[in-house]
């Protein structure tokens, strides 16, 4: 009995392990369509645009994988470095919103009693609402243009070895 209570245990564990595996995706990782992750676009024989696109804002994280992308890319070509023609980062923020403001009356029957009797009144009063709701993401893109070489490299701090 306390073997299969041990069992059961375990295998809850690597259930729990296995599905929280699966529902995280690792930010590294090939963009499938227009979502997140790399991609590269070939434009000549050695020039590429190497694009990554994660959710945040976190630039030198975008840029970091997109630098590691342009290496790998550059040595599955079979060249020996890269050099970066040019790059730019592109931030965005997809933001709904529900704003509402909005001014109205509404009317109230109020009933007065006094010794002599009651009477009704309808009395008129403004009503005012007020609601501000927003929400989001923020994702950044950074793309970089490079150029592929072989043989020495030339110096400067846009050149990367192929093993960056």
């Amino acid at each position: 009995m306390k073997q299969l209570k041990q069992l059961t245990e375990l295998l809850i564990i690597l259930a729990t392990l296995l599905l929280s595996a699966c529902s995280s995706q690792p930010d590294y990782r090939p963009a499938k369509g227009n979502g997140y992750g790399y991609s590269e676009l070939q434009i000549s024989q050695n020039y590429y645009r190497v694009t990554f696109k994660a959710r945040g804002d976190e630039r030198g994280k975008a840029r970091a994988y997109a630098l590691r992308r342009a290496a790998e890319l550059t040595a599955e070509q079979g060249y020996d470095w890269f050099v970066v023609v040019d790059k730019e980062t592109i931030a965005e923020r997809d933001r709904t919103s529900d704003n509402r403001l909005g001014a109205s009356y509404q009317q109230t029957t109020v009933k007065d009693c006094s010794l002599l009797g009651c009477r009704n009144r309808t009395v008129t009063q403004p009503h005012y609402e007020v609601g501000i709701h927003a929400a989001g993401r923020d994702q950044i893109e950074s793309v970089l243009e490079i150029r592929l070489g072989k043989g020495v490299m030339p110096e400067g701090t846009n050149s990367y070895p192929a093993n960056y």
